[in-house]
């Protein structure tokens, strides 16, 4: 445990508003500027049964954007948090991927999938950041399932 519960969910529910504009604007951004999936993602996305892959974008770009500012991140940083670059990250339909890092697109995909199942970029951003500041980032359950269902 990070935080406690009752704490992790106040606080999420109060980023995730702000987080998920944030999102939502990565996204018109990644879907006006990105590539589709190429035919081994696609499969893939099949597999984990995501509504229309065909619709997925992804932007390959040197740093991935965070929605906090760096103040902040440091600040996180200083009480314990893992700050860190990330190689990819999801955002809806958009997928950010890091210049040479194509190998994390499984991860990114079940996150894919997870937005849709969870209903949404505000409903997805909610859960995750619920799960990162009570469970830590890298035993978060949404994490757990990524890893797990990107390496089947």
């Amino acid at each position: 445990m990070i935080i406690p519960l009752g704490l992790a969910l106040t606080l999420a529910s109060g980023i995730a508003p702000v987080t998920s504009r944030w999102a939502q604007d990565q996204e018109r951004r990644i879907l006006a500027e990105g590539k589709p999936l190429e035919a081994q993602d696609l499969a893939f996305a099949a597999e984990l049964e995501i509504e229309s892959p065909e619709g997925i974008r992804v932007l390959e770009i040197n740093p991935i954007p965070t929605p906090l500012p760096q103040p902040v991140l440091k600040l996180a940083e200083s009480w314990g948090f893992p700050v860190f670059a990330p190689a990819g990250m999801t955002l809806g339909r958009g997928i950010y991927i890091l210049h040479g890092h194509s190998r994390v697109m499984r991860h990114e995909l079940v996150h894919v999938a997870q937005y849709q199942r969870l209903g949404g970029i505000g409903p997805f951003m909610k859960q995750y950041l619920m799960e990162c500041l009570f469970h830590g980032y890298f035993a978060a359950p949404l994490e757990e399932e990524a890893r797990v269902r990107s390496e089947e």
